[in-house]
């Protein structure tokens, strides 16, 4: 048999519970603006595009050849392996390597635009040193 204090403790709470205003649903999910994103990834301490990553490349430059392309960014990025002023200019590097094919692929130079953010801007947080296969990328991002 349950004790009448146990049963004081349970009605206390349900009311407490009942009380309690019920945070209000979040608003639905809006469709989002962003233009897609093509990532080709590197090996460590590489700027050479591997076989996968020119299948990537060659899908963003049949998008970016599409009418109504306004701009194509390539922006590089490297992981935390290293210094930052290496980082810096292997993500640079990468980024070049990247915008020369999506020309050589048809796109028009005029519409690409390439930089480096070497460590700044991680896809997955690490330690510094820490070298994560993720954070070693090219982003193509084509505006329409």
């Amino acid at each position: 048999m349950l004790s009448r204090a146990f049963l004081v403790s349970i009605f206390a709470l349900l009311a407490l519970a009942a009380c309690e205003e019920t945070a209000p649903a979040p608003p639905p999910a809006q469709p989002r603006d962003e233009p897609p994103v093509h990532v080709v990834f590197f090996d460590k301490g590489a700027v050479k595009i591997g076989p996968w990553g020119l299948s990537i490349i060659k899908q963003a430059a049949a998008e970016a050849k599409k009418p109504g392309v306004t701009a194509v960014a390539v922006v590089g990025h490297s992981d935390r392996a290293g210094s930052d002023k290496v980082n810096q200019a292997l993500s640079q590097r990468r980024a070049a390597a990247v915008r020369e094919r999506l020309i050589r692929e048809g796109v028009p130079a005029k519409l690409v635009t390439a930089r480096g953010m070497g460590e700044s801007k991680p896809f997955m947080a690490t330690e510094d040193g820490v070298g994560q296969p993720e954070n070693r990328r090219v982003e193509i991002t084509i505006s329409r």
